[in-house]
C-alpha cells in the first residue's frame, strides 16, 4: 500500500476534477457524493467511510453517502449530534480535523456505546475532516475508517483538505441555485460477515 504522505497521482487529480464537474451539473447528487466519498477513501488509504451533511436546523450531521458500513452502523450513526462520542462530532465542534489513531484507547470512545459499534464494524482508527467552504461555511464532514490502528504522523492531510474545500464550495454553489433542495445520498451497507 502506498504511504499516505505521497503526492496525489495525476489520475487521482483528474478523477477529482471529473467528479466535481459532474457534481456541479448533477442529475443525481447522491450518486456523485458517493463518488466523492470513494475518492476520499482512496486518498486516505481507508477501508470504509461516510460523508455527512451538516443540518443547521437540527444541529446535527446526517449521512448522505456511505461505503463499507453495515445497515446497523448506518442506523446507529445516521444522525450525529454535537454531544455524540464520535470523531465526526468532535470535528464538527472544533471545525478542524480529528484523527483517532486507535479507537480502543481514545478518550472519545473508551467506555461508550459508540466504541462497541465501531468494534462490531471492525473499525480500529478513524479520521474526520470538516468540509468548510472558502466562505467559511461548514457543509459537512468526511470520515474515513481503518480496520487497523494508524499513526497520524503517516497521514498527509493536504490532498483531503483540498478535496474538502472543493466539495464544500461546489455544494454551496449548488444549494445557492436550489436553496430548498435536500440531498439524500447513496448508502451502500456492507454485507454481514460470518461470525461478525
Amino acid at each position: 500500500m502506498a504511504k499516505l504522505t505521497e503526492p496525489l497521482e495525476a489520475a487521482t487529480e483528474q478523477q477529482i476534477d471529473a467528479v466535481l464537474k459532474r457534481l456541479s451539473n448533477s442529475n443525481d447528487v447522491g450518486a456523485d457524493l458517493l463518488r466523492v466519498l470513494d475518492i476520499a477513501i482512496g486518498i486516505t488509504g481507508a477501508d470504509m467511510g461516510t460523508l455527512q451533511r451538516f443540518d443547521e436546523r437540527a444541529d446535527c450531521l446526517t449521512i448522505v453517502a456511505s461505503r463499507g458500513l453495515s445497515s446497523e452502523a448506518l442506523s446507529f450513526f445516521g444522525a450525529v449530534r454535537r454531544d455524540t462520542n464520535t470523531s465526526c462530532a468532535a470535528a464538527l465542534m472544533r471545525r478542524m480535523r480529528v484523527f483517532v489513531e486507535n479507537v480502543s484507547t481514545s478518550y472519545l470512545f473508551v467506555g461508550t456505546r459508540e466504541l462497541d459499534m465501531l468494534r462490531a464494524c471492525g473499525i480500529a482508527a478513524a479520521q474526520s475532516t470538516p468540509l468548510i467552504s472558502s466562505n467559511g461555511r461548514l457543509w459537512g464532514v468526511f470520515t474515513t475508517h481503518f480496520r487497523e490502528p494508524r499513526k497520524e504522523s503517516e497521514f498527509d492531510p493536504a490532498p483531503l483538505d483540498r478535496l474538502a474545500v472543493q466539495v464544500a464550495d461546489c455544494m454551496e454553489q449548488i444549494e445557492g441555485l436550489m436553496p430548498n433542495q435536500h440531498f439524500h445520498g447513496k448508502q451502500v451497507p456492507e454485507k454481514p460477515q460470518p461470525g461478525g
